[in-house]
């Protein structure tokens, strides 16, 4: 089949690239002083629905101030740094699936062995990477939630990451990613008895939530 056309417009001397990254959000229940925990070893092992996705409400058996989620400090990377950002991420590499790459990064980012099957969709943000500007450059960021892995996560870059910590999904800290926060607020809302996560959100856009405001 042959290619189909590009667009024409004001940026066509520019290439167009649409880049994928895998975001793994890990989740476990809120500790407490008199709660002795063991899922840093094993994850949380909590049923999580017949679909396994706390995308609803139904699926995940705690709210967002009862449900904690692993996020590091960016630093060195030249994006993002100073801000809490998702334990496990990072760019599909060239011939490699968006599972096969949380997989990976699960490893490499925080020493921990990820079952691809214990990987539960959460939504696909379409966003520009450039916010309110020329979109030459998209990605297509694929979030997933994990409640199970072996292994205690710990940093094994940190020459990129400065700190890793739980943090309740009703007071994270300041700053996370924007294009992160959106989908970690629409999770905590879905948890405290909202609508579902989307399957499919957008970030970035002219006009869409998330691009600057004139």
């Amino acid at each position: 089949m042959p290619a189909l056309p590009r667009p024409a417009g004001p940026d066509d001397a520019a290439p167009f690239a649409l880049v994928p990254a895998a975001y793994v959000l890990l989740l476990r229940p809120r500790k407490d002083a008199t709660t002795a925990m063991a899922t840093e070893t094993l994850g949380t092992g909590h049923p999580v629905g017949v679909d396994r996705a706390p995308r609803s409400p139904a699926g995940w058996p705690h709210g967002a101030a009862a449900t904690e989620v692993l996020l590091q400090l960016r630093r060195n990377t030249g994006f993002m740094d100073g801000h809490w950002a998702a334990g496990i991420a990072g760019h599909v590499e060239p011939g490699e699936s968006v599972t096969a790459a949380a997989v990976r990064e699960g490893a490499e980012e925080m020493g921990v062995v990820v079952d691809p099957g214990d990987l539960v969709p959460l939504t696909a943000m379409h966003r520009s990477n450039a916010v309110g500007g020329p979109a030459l450059e998209q990605r297509a960021d694929f979030f997933f939630t994990l409640t199970r892995w072996r292994g205690t996560p710990t940093i094994q870059e940190p020459h990129k990451s400065g700190a890793l910590r739980w943090f309740a999904l009703d007071a994270l800290p300041e700053p996370v990613p924007p294009h992160e926060l959106k989908v970690l607020r629409l999770l905590a809302a879905a948890l405290d008895g909202g609508r579902a996560v989307p399957a499919i959100t957008t970030f970035g856009f002219a006009g869409a939530p998330g691009a600057p405001q004139p």
